[in-house]
């Protein structure tokens, strides 16, 4: 088997076009932990943040991010989803481009956390978003926890079939609604039923994150199934001005990004034997989908809500291979 060649990714010239800010917060989390390590630990960790701020400093000149100022970034709750996203784009690079194995890649995510433990204990973010990443597992045997699940469609058929025999309305429309719109999970939890055009199908001004403010395009099913939910709490009295809720304290209450991450996600992917499914793996899901049946990769892009297309290609687009090939067939030489 040949052995992988080595990629060189941080240059002085890539690490000098990183920002003072992000510098500036590094330094002083050295700073503060003192760095009382063996001189290999230091340059550990040094290249693993060299490398951090080279990717992120790349991210942010392609436009695919606003700033690249990480506690701008981390400002409020908002930005957690944002640097989750980043976070899951790193670990997806380090291993299609640099070739990194679980163990280099949990070492590096290691760091990474350190430094948000830092911020939190200094009182700068609000929660570490390392907290909603599966990281790979380095135990022999086993295989890597770091590819995003892109469900096919015999999966989806697998969904529907158990909501149409099991009577949770409400989760089916937050599992239909995160598909089909392909929203954020915290863009999902601040929709409010005023919000809702009934006639086109469209959910206008929601509030994402950073404060940036976006829109859904609903499927006809998900349309139904609003109404059919609406319908349903209207006969029980359930009153709310969002569309997804929970309980608390003998109140019906917004449903929290955590509720939906932690337990209702988690509860899909128990129907198709997929303990890890996260919430963003709806926007993968819905992306790949919608491209593989013929959409432009323009408007998936603008329904991601990206700034290039160029994310949306590398990070958000399973090909349909059987179908390349099949195209392919047409243009044999």
């Amino acid at each position: 088997m040949a052995k992988r060649k080595y990629v060189r990714y941080v240059t002085k010239d890539k690490l000098a076009k990183v920002s003072d800010e992000n510098k500036m917060h590094i330094q002083k989390y050295f700073n503060y932990k003192n760095m009382n390590l063996s001189d290999s630990s230091k340059t550990s960790y040094e290249s693993d943040f060299n490398q951090w701020l080279v990717f992120i400093n790349d991210k942010f000149g392609k436009g695919s991010l606003m700033t690249e100022d990480i506690l701008i970034m981390l400002k409020d709750e908002d930005g957690i989803e944002d640097m989750v996203d980043l976070i899951e784009d790193y670990v997806a690079f380090c291993v299609t481009v640099l070739g990194n194995n679980e163990r280099r890649i949990q070492r590096r995510l290691s760091s990474i956390s350190s430094f948000f433990l830092y911020l939190l204990k200094k009182r700068k973010i609000k929660s570490n978003p390392l907290d909603y990443i599966e990281r790979p597992s380095v135990r022999a045997g086993e295989k890597p926890q770091i590819t995003q699940t892109y469900l096919s469609e015999s999966q989806l058929d697998q969904i529907r079939k158990h909501f149409s025999k099991n009577d949770d309305l409400q989760l089916q429309l937050y599992f239909e609604l995160s598909l089909s719109t392909m929203l954020r999970v915290n863009a999902v939890c601040n929709i409010k039923v005023d919000q809702i055009d009934f006639e086109t199908g469209m959910i206008s001004g929601i509030k994402e994150k950073e404060g940036y403010i976006v829109d859904g395009y609903c499927s006809d099913e998900t349309m139904k199934l609003i109404r059919k939910w609406l319908d349903y709490r209207k006969e029980n009295e359930i009153e709310s001005e969002y569309l997804f809720i929970t309980k608390y304290g003998g109140e019906w209450k917004q449903a929290s990004k955590n509720l939906m991450q932690t337990y209702w996600t988690k509860k899909i992917g128990q129907i198709i034997d997929v303990p890890e499914l996260h919430p963003h793996d709806f926007r993968h899901s819905g992306s790949s989908l919608l491209f593989n049946k013929g959409m432009s990769l323009e408007d998936v892009q603008e329904l991601l809500n990206h700034r290039s297309p160029d994310t949306t290609l590398k990070h958000y687009i399973k090909r349909d291979m059987k179908k390349l090939q099949d195209a392919k067939k047409k243009f044999e030489l």
